[in-house]
């Protein structure tokens, strides 16, 4: 995508400017630290633009910086430094890194009112389906986000669902949240198979105009905003659920309106009652006898009132049956036949909650008829019929197949009932498409059988196929005992190919023992409003298109997709005495066991590091120390070379909240435990390196970089799903603040809110969490990489001289005092994609680098330099005390994947004496080094404005991506 880009003066060697009178809403300038081919590139994409955005921030100071890496990100540009005065700015968590886990476009999402739309289509104001504690409920789309592809999986299950979704986006298991790429065939994974239809456009009709209606009850209407009520009052979809369940069972009884049902389906049908403006009733229970077919039973009612004659009034105008059903002439509402089908779905639906009868076999295998009942006087048969035949023909809109109407005569009563076609295909579109509101037994039924039968299909098929292939095998001369071991399955044996070759069969297969009955399968795989069912396969596929996310206003952060219910960063370096003579022989041994001792990519952990609740929650509290001193993963004293010495924030410089694992979401634990020491995926790597040349030999041999030729360690990776999970529930919560506070954003993807709001606090109590989380697993990788070494060398790493440079944050917020016209002010600063570079004599700088300053790592891209640099004086005048993070991307993934081939990079890189190991052949390609930016023109632009000099360049030997 190109964009316009703001016109930019030169106002020095590399540096630029956006003035302030580009736009009127700017508070401050844009200063643009780059070289003029770099600047090019910047011009491409909606860098410059997402920089003057975040120039018009509340309490912005001096200017918004962006770096010479910096390309378009989330809000914020990457590669940029916002400062915000700590008691007039804002916090904004997408200033900070973030990224997000999508689906394709195309996949269809539901909504609570039983309509799909394709994730693309959504606008931010529907109510979707989310599952909490196995129910499913209502939720808001708080934002909605959209990126080209990542990798994609298409997972299946074995009774045949789909879903295609990026490598890291959340699918519930039984285990919980997991990320798609940790899936493995055999696990189980939610389903919640209720399709319903797509969305459509009502056109616009009016159904009450209120002229008719007593003055007072047309007067509460409007004041509830149901007058006129038109097809496009969003409340109408409310009103036909309500009114279809109200005709099967609901009743007048002069005061009130009356409905009856379960408990839980009369919660469902208070909360629909809220939605249209009106209060319900509590629910009451009493005892009641009901005597049918001479039979006396005893059981609980259960019912909700509405007290309001305008609600009473609304439904009769609208079709509702004013008397006793048996004696009352009524049809299908005329106006729903001009409706879109998913709005007649709903009155359908609603109906079926009340009066259809439950999904249940007759012998384990075979369902029951589905049978909507109706009894008239029999003077009114023909009205009943009637009524009847125009739910079939809705239903026939559908794709639901009925097979006629059967009458029973009970003395003065006639009992008419449609009924509907119990061919399996037909039950899963009735139970899928129509299914059941305000009952939630028996849609929950329908939801299992949709699965059970999809899988009994699946299996007679596979059965057919099977037979067929028996017979033409053993014409082609294979003996039965090789057809058997061929063939058999868990649901074909020796017995059914042995009669399939010498018995025939007039009739297919049968369904085999092997499948459980359905009720006894129910048992097993429904929990709640949950289906559980195994994956069969997991394909990586090719996708050439925009994916897409949202967050979720709920506190279970998920929807459903398909029918499945889916929902900080840095860099260390460590030294080492090892020259590339001693390291170049060995470097495949090395970066092979490496690459089994770092988990990397795809979910895989270490078994001896397992980390508890209660420890996650120290890990969060005390960042690298912890694991030092709890798993003995690194040397006592390895923090005292990191930034915050591992810890976040260890230098207090204001007042700054610690971390809270309390605030942190259990979706966020949930994925923290399983990703706890892992490399991760995308740009994450871990490189065995020589440094080839030293530009300041006082500052590099104050870090332990002595010699050119010497073998170093870069380790690249942040807090995984923990940190993603934080920023998208504070993100979301941000977003709703908006308002609150009345902000006037350029973009919604600056969601932000005052830095003195609890909302803010709150964040930076978790985000301090993510920053811990992130330095504890760089600090346990550190430790599999020295015991690498070990294995390889058969030197302890203590005689290689394994020592930590430093450990430095790129996507960061921290309180910081910084000179502001003059002044010493404490500001947050913003750094994303972004190092911290102060100057010797800094307070925050470890003591050991107190007298040359700060230690800046610069990582290249794989088979490309990366770079030590020093902070300096001058970058606290310029950038805050930042200067740039990497390389910067210049082509998408996806644009890498269709230009390179992973066999072509490898060779391209072992030829310049570079071995990779990855764990997928995707990721190498998407890391190929032409996807980004020339790191050494990156490091030249920040060495010449003075954000950060020159201290020594190191090449890659060995590369481990994740």
């Amino acid at each position: 995508m190109v964009s316009m880009a703001p016109t930019l003066e030169k106002i020095g060697n590399n540096t630029w400017r956006i003035p302030q009178t580009y736009r009127k809403d700017m508070r401050v300038p844009v200063i643009v630290y780059a070289s003029e081919k770099l600047l090019e590139k910047m011009k491409t994409d909606r860098t410059l633009e997402q920089a003057v955005n975040v120039s018009t921030l509340p309490g912005i100071v001096k200017q918004m910086t962006v770096l010479p890496d910096a390309h378009e990100g989330y809000g914020f540009p990457i590669g940029g430094v916002a400062a915000m005065d700590a008691t007039e700015g804002v916090i904004s968590p997408g200033g900070v890194g973030y990224d997000i886990n999508c689906l394709p476009g195309g996949t269809p999402i539901l909504t609570e009112l039983g309509y799909t739309k394709p994730i693309e289509k959504f606008e931010g104001l529907e109510r979707i389906v989310a599952i909490h504690d196995a129910k499913a409920t209502d939720a808001g789309i708080d934002l909605i986000f959209k990126k080209e592809e990542k990798r994609l999986l298409k997972i299946t299950t074995e009774s045949g669902f789909t879903l295609k979704a990026t490598a890291d986006h959340p699918i519930l298991t039984k285990k919980g949240m997991l990320e798609a790429h940790r899936l493995k065939v055999g696990d189980y994974v939610a389903l919640h198979p209720f399709e319903g239809l797509p969305y459509e456009t009502p056109a616009e009709i009016t159904i009450l105009d209120g002229k008719t209606l007593p003055n007072t009850v047309a007067a509460e209407l409007r004041k509830r905003g149901l007058l006129p009520l038109t097809s496009r009052n969003p409340k109408l979809p409310y009103l036909i659920r309500l009114l279809g369940y109200f005709t099967g069972d609901g009743a007048f009884d002069g005061k009130s309106t009356v409905f009856y049902g379960s408990i839980e389906g009369l919660e469902y049908i208070r909360r629909d009652i809220e939605k249209i403006g009106y209060k319900p009733s509590k629910i009451y229970t009493r005892r009641r006898k009901t005597i049918i077919g001479g039979k006396t039973t005893e059981g609980q009612e259960n019912s909700v009132r509405v007290n309001a004659r305008s609600f009473t009034a609304l439904l009769q105008y609208l079709g509702a049956p004013k008397g006793k059903k048996k004696d009352t002439e009524y049809l299908v509402p005329n106006w729903l036949f001009n409706l879109p089908k998913w709005m007649k779905r709903l009155y359908l639906a609603g109906l079926f909650g009340a009066e259809l009868n439950k999904p249940q076999t007759i012998n384990g295998y075979n369902f029951t008829i589905p049978q909507l009942t109706l009894t008239k006087t029999i003077e009114l048969e023909e009205n009943g019929r009637k009524f009847l035949n125009e739910i079939g023909m809705l239903l026939q809109e559908i794709g639901v197949e009925t097979t006629g109407i059967n009458t029973v005569i009970e003395g003065d009563s006639i009992r008419l009932r449609l009924l509907i076609s119990e061919k399996p295909e037909n039950l899963k579109t009735l139970w899928s498409r129509v299914g059941y509101e305000y009952n939630p037994a028996r849609r929950r039924l329908a939801l299992a059988a949709v699965v059970w039968i999809s899988l009994k299909q699946k299996i007679v098929e596979e059965r057919r196929k099977a037979q067929e292939l028996a017979v033409i095998l053993h014409s082609n001369g294979a003996q039965k005992q090789e057809i058997i071991e061929a063939l058999k399955s868990e649901h074909i044996n020796g017995r059914f190919i042995e009669r399939s070759l010498y018995e025939g069969r007039k009739t297919g297969p049968r369904v085999p023992r092997s499948l459980p009955e359905f009720e006894k399968w129910v048992n097993e795989h429904m929990h709640g409003d949950i289906i559980w069912d195994r994956i069969e396969k997991i394909e990586e596929i090719e996708a050439e298109e925009e994916v897409y996310d949202f967050t979720v206003d709920h506190e279970s952060h998920n929807f459903i997709a398909n029918g499945f219910v889916v929902s900080n960063c840095g860099v260390r370096l460590m030294v080492t005495d090892l020259t590339i003579g001693e390291v170049r022989p060995r470097i495949v041994e090395l970066v092979n066991t490496v690459f089994r001792n770092v988990p990397a990519g795809l979910g895989s952990r270490r078994r001896d590091f397992v980390v508890t609740h209660s420890d996650l929650d120290r890990v969060a509290l005390e960042g690298a120390r912890y694991v030092i001193e709890k798993y003995g993963l690194g040397w006592a004293d390895d923090f005292r070379k990191m930034e915050e010495e591992g810890r976040y924030p260890s230098y207090k410089t204001g007042n700054i909240p610690d971390p809270d694992p309390s605030i942190v979401s259990r979706e966020a634990k949930a994925r923290g435990e399983s990703q706890i020491g892992t490399l991760g995926s995308g740009n994450h790597f871990l490189e065995i390196q020589r440094v080839d040349k030293i530009y300041d030999p006082r500052a590099a041999k104050a870090m332990g970089i002595t010699q050119e030729g010497q073998i170093t360690v870069l380790i690249h990776c942040g807090s995984r799903g923990y940190g993603h999970q934080i920023c998208s529930d504070f993100l979301r919560i941000m977003e709703r603040a908006v308002a609150k506070y009345n902000l006037r954003l350029p973009d919604r993807e600056l969601a932000c809110t005052p830095a003195s709001s609890p909302e803010a606090t709150q964040y930076l109590k978790a985000f301090g969490c993510a920053v811990n989380f992130a330095f504890a697993n760089r600090q346990a990788i550190s430790h599999w990489v020295r015991q690498s070494f070990e294995q390889v060398f058969k030197r302890s790493a203590d005689d290689m001289g394994m020592q930590i440079v430093y450990d430095v944050c790129h996507n960061i917020v921290k309180l910081e005092k910084h000179k502001v016209d003059g002044s010493d002010i404490d500001v947050f600063v913003h750094r994303k994609g972004a190092t911290r570079s102060f100057p010797a004599g800094h307070p925050l700088i470890p003591q050991v680098y107190r007298e040359i300053g700060q230690p800046v790592l610069i990582p290249g891209s794989m088979g490309t330099a990366s770079w030590v640099l020093l902070g300096n004086e001058k970058a606290m005048t310029l950038s805050f005390g930042s200067t740039a993070h990497g390389a910067g991307r210049e082509m998408s993934r996806s644009g890498a994947k269709r230009r390179y081939r992973g066999d072509q990079v490898l060779r391209e890189l072992e030829s310049r004496g570079i071995y990779v190991k990855g764990d997928s052949m995707e990721t190498v390609v998407e890391e190929v080094d032409a996807a980004y930016k020339s790191v050494d023109e990156v490091v030249e632009v920040s060495h010449q404005v003075g954000i950060g000099t020159k201290v020594a360049r190191l090449v890659p030997i060995g590369v481990v991506k994740g």
